[in-house]
């Protein structure tokens, strides 16, 4: 097995991305994940709409659920 250097590129290992929608909206548990934003991001609206009522992301929610969204 070769030591990884720092800094090296990951060709070919998947990222992930989750939310925990509770980060978000305290008391939800709703959890999602996908392997790239723009799919997580799809989940996410179309609950926060569903259970939330939210069909408008203003800038404040935006930066709340970007700033709740983990790597994996």
């Amino acid at each position: 097995m070769r030591p990884r250097t720092v800094g090296a590129p990951t060709k070919g290992l998947l990222m992930g991305y989750s939310l925990a929608c509770g980060d978000v909206m305290p008391g939800c548990a709703a959890t999602f994940s996908a392997e790239d934003k723009d799919a997580l991001m799809e989940q996410v609206s179309a609950h926060a709409a569903a259970d939330h009522g939210i069909t408008e992301i203003t800038p404040d929610v935006a930066e709340a659920v970007g700033g709740a969204i983990k790597t994996d």
